[in-house]
């Protein structure tokens, strides 16, 4: 198990990429003159470019959404990745192997476990090929060769060790393959995993093959079959067909059903933005990646009870996640009904058309409430008030809590809210004033002089080591000497390398904020600016230590000779200073 990516090899890294490339094959980027570039915002609906992207900063920056970061936070925004395999994804790229902390070689974790998947895979598409009876199977479903080709399907022949025969052949040993869920050793024996099947490969979010999905073209049972939890599958966490959504761009919406059958259907109709669910509830986790495809998320549940309780179970789990620029909506079938045979009967037409009646989120919400209830009277609109409570508390702050709110008073004529919830606005008013520091409020001298130096951390290397030595504590003064320091050690420090090395420090999310404020009409300008509100900070840090020996003074009757002789050059410094 390899371990800590080292700080060096992420600044080697950043150095070896240009974020214009990374993003720029996956964003039509227009050049807008100098290292910088605009397009359309790929994390949330836009008309007018607002995201930009600049070379020399290696940073990236939506003015209308905020988001922002280096290469790697881009890809782990952008294609769902993990912090290691966003390097990773950026080291192929470079051609340059991970180093790992404490001397280990270059160390791919389950590197063997995703070769015997990608060796089951190859031996599934031959073995659907040798087979008549599985290719007459998939094409009485109605499946074309493109839609096979595209999804990569294959077959299991009904036989007891005929793909561990031929791994085993390949050099994968038996263990191997039991870990990677693809063969049951009994008494040392091994049994195939998935027989009598054809065979949907499952791909983790950079598109490497991780699990199966089995579906009988028999009678056999169960008729449906996934692979095994594994050290590289996780049911709770992937979503069958994201990866070759995210790989289109970023949808308008996708549609989450039920099967990979189903999913295969759709993408043969024309409906190419549609993942499923493997065997599972929705989780926060699956929510998560889809969010980071598309704003908007269609589930498509069949329209009977455990379709509808399914259906809860997602709303759920996605309430604490509505965010502004989120929606969910649910699409329910008719009972006997599925995507599969919805659009095989009644063709592309019928799914749209079912799509545009789809239930808003709230609107499921409020009919699960009210059907519970009597909302014709009194009583029946106070248990509605109580049964909706709990659930909104797990709201978010923001717009779609307050709107859920006003439409629960309009149901109800009260809007449920208790203290902690009464207390939500002005949380919400102070998370605001804070995030003003970020955009329109004006910056103090520490967070100016900071926002220059994460623009352009060379100028580090002209502070005087004197510079900001006062005695005076002033908010922000420790950072900013921290700061200081950390660049002069780095002289080739950029704007990239620094935000990646502190991504993990609470500062990051205000340091990436002032990556991109104005701070000077000219590039030129910067080395004076920063040495004109160093002087500054200087000056209240005079003020600020006045202060404490002035009260320090009055609550000891008096100061000892040195403090005292402190004060007095300080109140000297301090007339000088306004005779200027």
């Amino acid at each position: 198990m390899g371990g800590r990516i080292p700080d060096d090899f992420i600044e080697t890294l950043l150095e070896r990429v240009d974020i214009a490339e990374v993003i720029g094959a996956r964003v039509d980027l227009r050049s807008a003159g100098r290292g910088e570039y605009k397009a359309l915002c790929p994390f949330h609906d836009e008309r007018t470019p607002s995201f930009t992207v600049s070379s020399d900063k290696q940073f990236y920056h939506c003015f209308g959404c905020g988001a922002h970061g280096t290469a790697v936070g881009f890809l782990m925004e952008h294609d769902g990745l993990e912090f290691p395999a966003a390097v990773e994804e950026l080291a192929n790229l470079a051609g340059l192997e991970v180093p790992r902390e404490g001397g280990q070689a270059p160390v791919k974790r389950h590197e063997r476990l995703y070769a015997a998947l990608a060796a089951a895979q190859a031996w599934f598409r031959r073995q659907l090929g040798a087979s008549e009876k599985a290719r007459q199977y998939l094409k009485q479903r109605g499946f074309d060769k493109a839609t096979v080709d595209e999804f990569g399907i294959g077959f299991a022949p009904d036989a007891w060790q005929g793909l561990s025969d031929t791994l085993v052949a390949e050099g994968f040993e038996l263990t191997e393959l039991e870990k990677a869920g693809l063969i049951t050793l009994k008494n040392n024996r091994p049994v195939d995993k998935f027989r009598g099947r054809v065979m949907f490969p499952i791909h983790d979010r950079r598109g490497r093959v991780i699990a199966f999905g089995g579906r009988v073209i028999d009678d056999g049972q169960p008729k449906y079959m996934n692979s095994p939890e594994t050290p590289v599958f996780h049911k709770g966490r992937e979503l069958y067909r994201l990866y070759q959504v995210r790989r289109r761009g970023l949808p308008d919406q996708v549609l989450v059903v039920e099967g990979y059958m189903d999913a295969a259907a759709l993408h043969q109709f024309g409906f190419g933005d549609v993942v499923a669910t493997l065997g599972t509830a929705v989780t926060p986790d699956h929510l998560d990646a889809l969010f980071r495809a598309s704003p908007l998320v269609v589930f498509c549940f069949d329209g009977d009870r455990a379709g509808r309780q399914a259906a809860w179970r997602g709303l759920e789990a996605a309430l604490p996640l509505m965010r502004d620029n989120r929606e969910i909506r649910f699409l329910f079938l008719p009972d006997g009904e599925d995507p599969d045979t919805l659009v095989r009967e009644g063709g592309r037409d019928a799914l749209t058309q079912a799509l545009g009646e789809a239930r808003s989120l709230s609107a499921f919400f409020f009919d699960q409430m009210a059907s519970q209830v009597d909302p014709e009277t009194l009583d029946g609109r106070a248990r509605l008030v109580a049964l909706a409570e709990p659930y909104l508390e797990k709201l978010p702050p923001g717009p779609f809590a307050d709107l859920m709110r006003e439409e629960l008073k309009r149901r109800a004529g009260h809007s449920g809210r208790s203290m902690a919830a009464r207390s939500a606005p002005r949380r919400r008013a102070e998370s605001a004033e804070r995030s003003a520091g970020f955009a329109d409020r004006p910056l103090t001298p520490v967070q100016y002089a900071v926002a220059l130096l994460v623009q352009r951390p060379a100028l580090a290397e002209r502070v005087h080591d004197d510079a900001l030595a006062g005695r005076g504590e002033i908010k922000g003064l420790n950072f900013l000497r921290e700061l200081i320091d950390f660049c002069r050690q780095r002289p080739q420090l950029s704007t990239a390398k620094l935000l990646e090395l502190w991504r993990d420090r609470p500062e990051a999310p205000w340091m990436g904020h002032l990556a991109t404020r104005p701070v000077c009409n000219e590039s030129a300008q910067m080395p004076a600016a920063l040495t004109q509100i160093l002087v500054r900070i200087r000056l209240l840090q005079h003020q600020a230590r006045v202060r404490e020996l002035q009260q320090a003074q009055l609550q000891e009757g008096g100061l000892d000779p040195d403090r005292t002789a402190e004060l007095r050059e300080l109140l000297s410094l301090r007339a000088q200073d306004q005779d200027k």
